[in-house]
């Protein structure tokens, strides 16, 4: 571990008497017995999280709001060897696990599930831009998925379960918050939902919603502006629940989400921040992300299986105008980013699960996709997009994917169920078709291929006692190849670097030894593993003349150690928690041509945009204040190492301490907090065109209510 995260540690170590049990054990300190009882469908059937024999996570939902956690990236901090790729905007995010990073371009290398549908966009590795508010959980399965959730899934997969419409109980609660960032605008936000029994034991429905203003910290010299970059986000959810029989549930979901930010959080310096940019047409610059989803999911129990279909819809919109003033290897010029990506998708899965209490146990299913991008590019040095030859790139084109799997996996109990043997596989083929032109050249592009594969796993689970479970998991994982337009291979091949429209797919094999459980009596939780990934023909990006361009670029070596601990202090209501990661993901082979441009991208160099060690330190204290009340005071100090873009460039090491204070009135919860109280202003991404930082000190106070 380098000498300043060892330093960092020990300060760690120093502010752990204030540590709250983190987000990454999903509790808070009132649920701080309940941890091992929290159940969870990983596995896409029920199972205690303490007996999942695989590197998981659950957030409650009660724990999200407890902590402030907003969005995805919000949660990083607390998942061992998770980190940001890149912030653009809201909706606008990439997020890598586990060292299988490759830029923003390409299919995501982490799966995203919203309930039982899969959130995934061609050839852009964008996260759900949702709002975590009124779910049951959040899980995060850690290593490649490709078995049970299929393409993509290398680094690991992220579900986000909302709250199901209850046919029961009415309920009704919310929350409101303000507050205000250091050298910014003012922030508010309010959150609510209202369950209603239209019919008792029959028909429930569910309705949330929110809205967001983060006001900006960045200004604008050349436009003489401040605060320029705030962002409006809201969104609105339904559920519908029937439930027709003991035995059978339909849940219908319509979720939408809007989130909008003026300019950028790409900038040109951290402290001050500052935005270089010009409205090169009079119009502000944006960036837009737009997302409706809906879906049905059926669950019935026949007695020797539970049969589950989920049916889902997309529709996403991500439209930016974007421009620079500084551009490296030009100097000062304008550059424009006027793009538009519109996803339509729709899946369908249908799978079987057992229910019998015998030693064997079984699940198999069937997948079918069928999504489309249709893209609008105009990426432009010094002249509008609107003049021929004047640009990069200029293209307008689609990519569609039909995509099918079967999948399943068995398990046979051994030793009156202590040592349990699985094995699994998913078969898989992605038609994808591309077609386009480019307005500089007039040329129309148009070509096809299958990209097919099969993706066993093998998992070995010993129970030593009763409270601690030891296993070993040996799975593959696979990313579906793509296309990219003519220009972007032109801008490679300028260079030297031998890459065409078509890129292949990639694929990892993961090696990992595991143990969970509690010891010292149940006071101390324990959630550990090592792991080796080998990751073959990566879909590499490289930045050439501003245009990010992808190439099968070569072979890595991930090796990486999770470590998290919660105590369970002899003071009552006072829990301690550490989460952290230690990672060395390196290349093994690259493209001389590709080292000959970026040196860093070289045989033992590390991947980028994947830190070395990140960890969090934290902790709860819940105590009572008499005549009913309760109080909170919780912290978390999260440290992060530095990373290195595709081009060399160095972010910052990341260093953040947040602290919260509440009383709990029962119907009623009061919260004051402080994020970033330090201050601290570092680049949590560094590229070409700029730094993404961290958001400086907010405070602020929140009151929940619900009836």
């Amino acid at each position: 571990m380098p000498s300043t995260a060892a330093r960092s540690l020990l300060r760690a170590a120093l502010l752990a008497g204030l540590a709250i049990p983190s987000v990454a054990q999903a509790q808070t300190a009132a649920e701080a017995g309940t941890t091992d009882d929290i159940v969870v469908t990983a596995q896409k059937r029920e199972q205690n999280l303490l007996e999942v024999p695989l590197s998981i996570q659950a957030f409650t939902g009660a724990a999200l709001e407890a902590s402030g956690s907003r969005e995805i990236n919000d949660l990083l901090d607390s998942i061992p060897g998770a980190s940001s790729v890149s912030r653009t905007a809201p909706g606008f995010e990439t997020i890598q696990i586990r060292g299988i990073a490759s830029g923003t371009t390409g299919d995501a290398t982490v799966g995203y599930y919203v309930d039982d549908v899969p959130f995934s966009i061609p050839n852009l590795q964008l996260a759900p831009p949702a709002r975590l508010f009124d779910l049951q959980r959040v899980e995060v399965l850690r290593g490649p998925q490709g078995t049970l959730y299929g393409q993509g899934a290398m680094g690991g997969t992220i579900r986000m379960v909302t709250a199901p419409a209850n046919p029961n109980e009415m309920e009704l609660r919310g929350q409101l918050e303000v507050s205000s960032t250091k050298g910014g605008e003012a922030n508010y936000a309010g959150d609510g939902v209202v369950n209603i029994p239209i019919v008792k034991d029959l028909i429930g429905l569910r309705i949330t919603g929110g809205y967001e203003r983060m006001g900006g910290f960045a200004d604008s010299n050349t436009l003489n502006r401040e605060n320029i970059n705030d962002s409006v986000s809201w969104n609105l959810r339904g559920k519908l629940r029937i439930q027709p029989a003991d035995d059978v549930t339909i849940d219908f979901t319509a979720w939408h989400v809007d989130n909008s930010l003026d300019f950028r959080n790409t900038m040109d310096s951290v402290d001050p921040p500052l935005i270089d940019t010009v409205a090169t047409d009079g119009r502000p610059k944006f960036i837009d992300t737009r997302l409706n989803l809906f879906a049905a999911v059926v669950n019935a129990d026949l007695g020797f299986a539970t049969v589950t279909s989920s049916t889902s819809y997309i529709d996403h919109i991500l439209d930016f105008d974007a421009s620079f003033l500084s551009i490296p290897g030009f100097g000062t010029g304008v550059l424009r980013n006027e793009s538009t990506f519109k996803t339509k998708s729709f899946t369908q899965e249908v799978r079987f699960a057992d229910t019998s209490d015998g030693p064997f146990g079984w699940i198999v299913g069937g997948y079918f996709s069928s999504s489309k991008i249709d893209s609008q590019i105009c990426l432009s040095l010094l002249l509008p997009c609107t003049i021929p030859f004047s640009v990069n790139i200029n293209s307008e084109g689609n990519i569609k994917s039909d995509a099918f799997a079967v999948f399943g996996e068995l398990s046979y109990a051994f030793m009156d169920d202590r040592l349990v043997a699985t094995v699994g596989g998913r078969y898989f083929a992605d038609d994808r078709r591309t077609s386009g032109i480019d307005f500089n050249t007039g040329q129309f592009n148009a070509q096809s291929d299958v990209f097919r594969t099969f993706n066993p796993r093998f998992n070995l689970s010993f129970n030593a006692t009763e409270d601690f479970l030891i296993f070993a998991n040996i799975a593959k994982g696979f990313r579906s190849g793509s296309f990219q337009t003519q220009a972007q291979a032109d801008s490679a091949a300028a260079v030297g670097v031998p890459v065409g429209t078509s890129i292949d797919p990639d694929s990892v094999w993961s090696y990992e030894l595991g143990a969970k459980g509690r010891i010292f009596g149940g006071s101390l939780l324990l959630d550990t593993a090592i792991y080796q990934i080998d990751w073959s023909n990566i879909q590499l990006q490289s930045t050439i003349s501003g245009v990010a361009t992808l190439s099968n670029g070569g072979d890595a070596r991930v090796r990486g150690v999770d470590l998290g601990l919660t105590w369970r202090t002899p003071i009552e209501g006072l829990s301690l928690s550490f989460v952290g990661n230690y990672n060395d993901a390196v290349f093994t082979e690259v493209l001389p041509q590709l080292v000959a441009i970026n040196p860093l991208a070289a045989p033992g160099e590390r991947i980028p945009s994947v830190p070395e060690t990140g960890f969090q330190v934290s902790g709860d204290w819940s105590f009572p204040l008499g005549d009913g009340l309760t109080g909170n005071l919780n912290a978390a100090y999260s440290y992060r190492d530095l990373i290195l873009d595709s081009s060399g460039l160095a972010s910052d090491r990341v260093e953040e301490l947040n602290i919260r204070a509440g009383i709990d009135l029962g119907d009623f919860k009061l919260q004051i907090f402080a994020d970033n109280l330090l201050d601290n202003r570092v680049a949590v991404v560094a590229g070409p065109l700029g730094v993404q930082p961290n958001v400086p000190r907010r405070i602020g106070g929140r009151v929940s209510f619900e009836f």
